[in-house]
């Protein structure tokens, strides 16, 4: 059984193998060129932006009420919204790099630092990754847009986004950190019942989304704790049906 103790060891070894120059140097390039990307799209056009999202808050007779109402704080409410649409972008670009150019080393260097004597029985595949990950960024998509106004509570702004990045985050790191070790039933069993553990992990990591400079590893740092959390839970699982034998 998986307790939450083992929440905490993958976050700790997470946190020891980020500073790892091998690990720093595999994170580094993608992430910080997606983050330069999304800060060049962001001032290149966030006058256009604003303005558009100005426009079509004027162009419905809610709209115009809103801003009647808000009166000059109208240019905050745009700014607001602008960012919040620039936003799930900007995670999303973070989480596909991850997953698709900085995760597999990440799992390799894992697996062959710590577990050296864990079999492959590769369960899962490319295009079964795929899928969960186009279900998981539909889902995520939906619930931003669903939770938007949230944002306009002052507090809303800063747990909403938390919330729907963690709920992204577990879906797609869960399968993806075991889809080469597990064989099909492990990776469903274990992506099943580690669930809300999983969940509360990715919750904790988005909270340093908030941090300067370390928001930039985020993804990465997920990924390694979901790697460590994984494949622990995997060998435990493993030792175990040993012992039953």
């Amino acid at each position: 059984m998986i307790t939450v103790p083992l929440i905490f060891d993958a976050l700790r070894n997470a946190a020891r193998d980020i500073t790892r120059t091998r690990v720093l140097l595999l994170v580094a390039v993608p992430v910080v060129c997606a983050a330069l990307a999304w800060a060049l799209l962001g001032w290149l056009f966030w006058e256009r932006l604003s303005t558009w999202v100005n426009g079509l808050i004027l162009a419905t007779s809610a709209g115009r009420w809103v801003a009647e109402w808000v009166g000059g704080a109208l240019t905050v409410v745009c700014a607001v919204l602008a960012l919040a649409l620039l936003a799930p972008g900007a995670l999303l670009t973070s989480l596909l790099v991850t997953e698709f150019f900085t995760l597999p080393a990440l799992i390799r260097f894992v697996g062959e630092r710590y577990y050296p004597n864990l079999a492959h029985k590769q369960g899962g595949t490319f295009a079964g990754s795929l899928a969960n990950t186009a279900k998981a960024v539909a889902i995520f998509l939906t619930l931003w847009v669903v939770t938007l106004p949230l944002w306009f509570t002052g507090i809303g702004a800063l747990i909403v986004p938390a919330l729907n990045s963690a709920y992204l985050n577990h879906r797609v790191f869960r399968h993806d950190t075991l889809a080469d070790h597990a064989d099909a039933m492990e990776l469903q069993m274990l992506a099943g019942s580690n669930r809300r553990c999983l969940y509360l992990l990715a919750l904790l990591l988005a909270a340093f989304n908030y941090v300067p400079l370390v928001n930039l590893v985020v993804p990465a740092l997920t990924g390694l704790a979901f790697t460590h959390f994984q494949l622990g839970a995997l060998a435990k699982l493993r030792e175990a049906q040993v012992e039953q034998t």
